[in-house]
């Protein structure tokens, strides 16, 4: 079983990668080894991106194989 993308909806004015932070030590491992996809409002972004409240962020789980 794959788990399933997650939604988010960012709170307060942040970086992306200080919001992916925000989400725990795993998920930011993974988004910084890019094992994993990350949309903003439905488009990809540099991790020092500006955040504002209100934006949608959504992760998909990881993407890897061999």
């Amino acid at each position: 079983m794959f788990p399933s993308p997650q939604s988010f909806t960012v709170k307060g004015p942040s970086t992306l990668r200080e919001f992916m932070e925000g989400l725990g030590t795993d998920v930011l491992y993974a988004y910084d080894r890019r094992v994993i996809v990350v949309l903003v409002n439905g488009e990809r972004r540099w991790p020092s991106s500006r955040l504002e409240a209100g934006d949608k962020v959504i992760v998909f789980p990881i993407v890897t194989g061999g």
